[in-house]
């Protein structure tokens, strides 16, 4: 069996045991989405599984274009961080600012893409209804 394979079932069971497990007091159940990888699944994919399996948040390590638009419409919460190649230019608010105008921004409209976070490695910012709320600085 292709090594890919075993390790997407093992994902997908995993998903299901964990959504069976959640108890009261919890708000959802969310997973941590990443796109580095040699067997990528498609994103309509990816979401779907997410969907089919009671996933109701996501965090992404990167914005994605074929991600978001797979994630628009739906009502899965998202959290996007800034991929690791960009870290280094992170240098500022403005530029934190100017990374989620292009990368955010973009994909908040009607039936657009349910974004509540953006983890910028120094900042996080709420997402709330196109503009940044509450800056959090590390």
């Amino acid at each position: 069996m292709e090594r890919g394979y075993v390790m997407m079932m093992l994902v997908c069971v995993v998903m299901v045991v964990l959504g069976c497990w959640s108890g009261d007091g919890v708000e959802g159940l969310g997973v941590n989405w990443g796109t580095m990888a040699t067997h990528k699944l498609p994103p309509d994919t990816v979401v779907q599984l997410l969907k089919d399996n009671g996933i109701q948040k996501v965090k992404l390590f990167d914005a994605e274009q074929s991600t978001m638009s797979a994630l628009a419409g739906t009502s899965i919460e998202v959290m996007v961080a800034i991929p690791n190649d960009q870290l280094q230019a992170m240098t500022s608010y403005p530029r934190a600012k100017e990374w989620v105008r292009r990368n955010v921004t973009r994909y908040n409209f009607n039936g657009g893409v349910n974004i509540k976070y953006a983890f910028l490695f120094l900042f996080l910012l709420y997402i709330k209804n196109g503009f940044e709320g509450t800056k959090q600085s590390f």
